[in-house]
């Protein structure tokens, strides 16, 4: 069969689900395009990201470098950026962090010389969580302020959510917690104007956070009491864990008001 079409089978196994027969095509197309780059540099990226799937991070590093040699040869500077994204996306999932920045750094230099505006944005916000594992916090509030103006400029509701939710995060690393709870109250309104549940929960728990630093029980039970019930929705993994601590809060808030 020609593997080019082994290559279109692939990624409609992939686009569906279908990890391992998906990953059967493509290493079938590896066989036929090796003398043609352009295509070949795309399909080790494809077989790097279905090892990432599938969690075989040392098969996915190896296939993404294998796609770094032949972009670099190419001077494919958008191809290569978001390869690099994908090393650094990878290293980030392995709590590696000198790689990921390293990474994630290049990926910012390709991306910002080929002008790939939106994934420029999400980038620059994966970066600064990277950096906030790592404790360099002052290093992690510039690029999570870098994406959430660049979210501000391309006006992208989504990208805006999301980068403003990064922001807050920085800005409390940072003890700005009266900007940091009001970073957070937008990306919930945000997460909500979305119909986005999971951005939700995830501004709502990281409101109870910032309220529980404060002291103040009763705003920290509410938003816990909001995540749970999005939980419970879902059936999501924390769902156990919120109930208990939801728990131990309401105790203590009685306890106090005695």
């Amino acid at each position: 069969m020609n593997p080019y079409l082994y290559m279109q089978q692939g990624n409609q196994a992939f686009s569906k689900g279908d990890y391992q027969s998906a990953l059967t095509l493509y290493l079938k197309a590896q066989e036929g395009i090796r003398e043609d780059e352009s295509p070949l540099a795309d399909l080790y990226g494809n077989i790097g990201n279905i090892y990432a799937v599938l969690e075989k991070i040392d098969d996915a590093i190896a296939y993404y470098k294998k796609a770094v040699t032949i972009l670099r040869r190419l001077e494919d500077y958008a191809r290569l950026g978001a390869t690099y994204v994908n090393l650094g996306n990878l290293y980030t999932d392995v709590d590696d962090v000198s790689h990921a920045v390293y990474y994630y750094k290049q990926a910012a230099l390709l991306l910002e010389r080929t002008e790939q505006w939106h994934p420029l944005a999400v980038l620059y916000g994966n970066l600064s969580l990277v950096l906030r594992k790592g404790e360099e916090y002052e290093t992690a509030l510039i690029f999570a302020e870098r994406a959430f103006k660049l979210a501000k400029r391309l006006q992208e509701n989504r990208l805006i959510a999301d980068a403003t939710a990064r922001l807050a995060k920085a800005k409390e690393c940072m003890g700005e917690i009266e900007d940091a709870q009001k970073h957070s109250a937008t990306a919930l309104t945000l997460y909500s104007k979305l119909g986005d549940e999971m951005g939700c929960a995830a501004a709502l728990y990281h409101q109870a956070a910032l309220y529980e630093q404060t002291g103040d029980l009763e705003n920290t039970i509410r938003c816990l009491k909001q995540v749970v019930a999005i939980d419970e929705k879902y059936q999501l993994p924390k769902l156990a864990k919120n109930k208990a601590r939801l728990k131990k809060l309401e105790e203590k808030k009685r306890d106090s008001d005695v």
